[in-house]
């Protein structure tokens, strides 16, 4: 199948829809959604983070139902608008901002200062949501069906190598730090994710573990630089370890807790290692607006023109 930047387009409308369902249960109209969630993100942040966290949360436990309503909005008009490829500039780039508004204040970055890491969901579900945005935003001659943008290969570069730098600080190069990950997760999973959780503790998970994992995710960032199976057997461990982490430690995104917010990353590294399939190389980026650009002209010059542009074609394939 051939991925496109539309089918990225199509598929962050079905994430913010999603979302805005998600933000639309009772929970998320009390106060608690204010106190429970909002304000515990300001938690080790930056001084300019924690207190924007804390303006905010204290504006919607005044006025909880009004300010939920206008999130619920703002997340259904973004997914409907997606849909629509008259107005994709705009909705993407309103999805961008409110995606990044989200993960500075709702997700406390992502947690990308207090600990979190890739199988924990850093870097923030609502970042990547920015990322994909970019992603699927339309080439210049406003084709949506072009395959997404080249710059998705140093985006899940970038992803992976910071995921091992993460893995490597603030204690989490340690069973140990797996083993609280993994008690972490139990609240809010399913009933049979934290079964799962519960056997995997018992089984005291061996001390050379968090090195397995850095050397995995050094292995998928570099080996995504090499087109072939090279880059295929990096898009596939990376998939799974997305999956694996979304299972165990993110619970599926605690989506049947009734307080989740949105699905968390590992949908979203998924929906990148797509857009990693489907994206050209940049020299194939270069040669396929050249060539656009010599069909453009050859339509409006005189005939005799029209062989030299034939030869311009010939020679750039």
């Amino acid at each position: 199948m051939r991925i496109t930047r539309r089918h990225l387009q199509v598929s962050l409308a079905l994430l913010w829809l999603l979302d805005g369902i998600l933000q639309s249960q009772p929970f998320m109209f009390s106060r608690e959604f204010a106190r429970r969630l909002l304000a515990p993100s300001a938690q080790g942040q930056p001084t300019v983070v924690a207190a924007t966290v804390h303006v905010v949360a204290a504006l919607v436990a005044t006025h909880p139902a009004l300010a939920n309503a206008g999130c619920v909005t703002i997340q259904i008009a973004l997914g409907l608008a997606l849909f629509s490829r008259r107005f994709i500039r705009v909705a993407l780039g309103v999805s961008i901002v409110w995606a990044l508004s989200v993960w500075f204040v709702g997700e406390g970055l992502g947690g990308l200062v207090t600990g979190a890491t890739l199988l924990t969901g850093a870097p923030g579900a609502a970042l990547l949501y920015a990322v994909v945005a970019v992603l699927a935003w339309p080439a210049h001659d406003g084709q949506s069906d072009d395959r997404p943008s080249w710059l998705v290969l140093p985006a899940w570069c970038a992803l992976w190598l910071s995921g091992a730098v993460l893995q490597l600080v603030a204690g989490n190069n340690s069973s140990t730090s797996f083993t609280m990950l993994l008690r972490a997760a139990w609240p809010g999973s399913p009933g049979w994710i934290s079964g799962i959780d519960r056997y995997l503790v018992r089984l005291h998970l061996p001390g050379w573990m968090p090195a397995l994992v850095i050397a995995l995710y050094v292995l998928v960032g570099i080996w995504a630089l090499v087109p072939g199976w090279t880059r295929r057997l990096s898009i596939g461990i990376g998939v799974f370890i997305a999956l694996t982490g979304w299972l165990l430690f993110q619970g599926l995104g605690d989506l049947t807790s009734g307080q989740s917010t949105d699905v968390n990353s590992g949908p979203l590294i998924v929906l990148l290692a797509l857009a990693v399939v489907g994206a050209p190389s940049r020299s194939r980026k270069s040669r396929l607006t050249h060539s656009r650009l010599v069909n453009r002209c050859r339509e409006g010059v005189p005939h005799c023109y029209q062989r030299t542009f034939a030869n311009l074609s010939e020679s750039d394939a």
